[in-house]
């Protein structure tokens, strides 16, 4: 089970105040946590040692906590964003510290006041805006490494629901196999013939489709990276739970 199907499944449980529960998603999010500080402070970080990663974990305690459903926003997403905004909050602090002489700093020791809900309201939507842009850019950004412009992936959709379903299934069947995905990623080329076995599809329908089909895969191998992506994929290509079921 992935992070995102565990919060999914267990999030009101811990909201509700069952501490076994937040004590197995905290441990199970360890390595979002690392992922998101690490690359929020462009470093290498280390559990035990680096002070962003204790507030990383915090923050995400928080999300818990605060998350709302009716947002329309990913769980992890929102996570995500709690964490960014409490490493600011504590890079700022740091940087008052190395400019104010030592009896001026005891104050920052008070308790950092809390947000108006206005003013964290007006930070959500428009952080959640600008990271919905930056996956996009990234996302693309992958993929002409594997050769595939947007508009090209555009024209390979396919329309109908069916084939949809089909090409999906096909780019979960990859992602579940860790030497397929490991030869997709070294080589960027789809195992063409390794999946015409396994799927009893034809040749000529999986290469007409390996754009979609590559595209998929990595959105399903990297959804914790690109949450919003992942979400509206989720959203419009399969039904709710059909997903979690088979691309765990």
């Amino acid at each position: 089970m992935t992070l995102e199907q565990h919060t999914a499944q267990y999030l009101n449980q811990a909201k509700q105040g069952d501490t076994q529960v937040r004590e197995n998603i905290l441990a199970e999010a360890k390595p979002f946590i690392l992922n998101t500080c690490v690359k929020y402070c462009n470093r290498s970080l280390e559990w035990g040692r680096d002070e962003e990663l204790s507030i990383g974990l915090l923050a995400f305690n928080e999300a818990i906590d605060r998350f709302e459903e009716e947002r329309n926003i990913p769980f992890l997403g929102f996570a995500r964003l709690v964490i960014k905004s409490r490493l600011t909050d504590y890079f700022r602090r740091e940087a008052r510290h190395r400019h104010q002489p030592l009896e001026y700093q005891v104050a920052d020791n008070a308790p950092v006041q809390l947000e108006t809900t206005q003013a964290w309201e007006k930070y959500l939507q428009e952080a959640e805006a600008q990271e919905r842009q930056e996956e996009i850019l990234e996302f693309q950004k992958e993929l002409l490494t594997y050769g595939i412009s947007v508009s090209e992936l555009v024209e390979a959709s396919p329309k109908h629901r069916d084939s949809r379903e089909s090409l999906l299934s096909l780019a979960k069947q990859v992602n579940d196999n860790p030497a397929l995905m490991e030869q997709l990623v070294r080589t960027k080329r789809l195992p063409i013939k390794e999946l015409t076995l396994l799927s009893g599809l034809h040749r000529k329908t999986i290469e007409k489709s390996r754009r979609y089909i590559i595209a998929m895969a990595l959105l399903l191998s990297k959804r914790e990276q690109y949450i919003y992506l992942f979400s509206y994929l989720k959203l419009t290509s399969w039904s709710a739970g059909e997903g979690e079921s088979q691309s765990g």
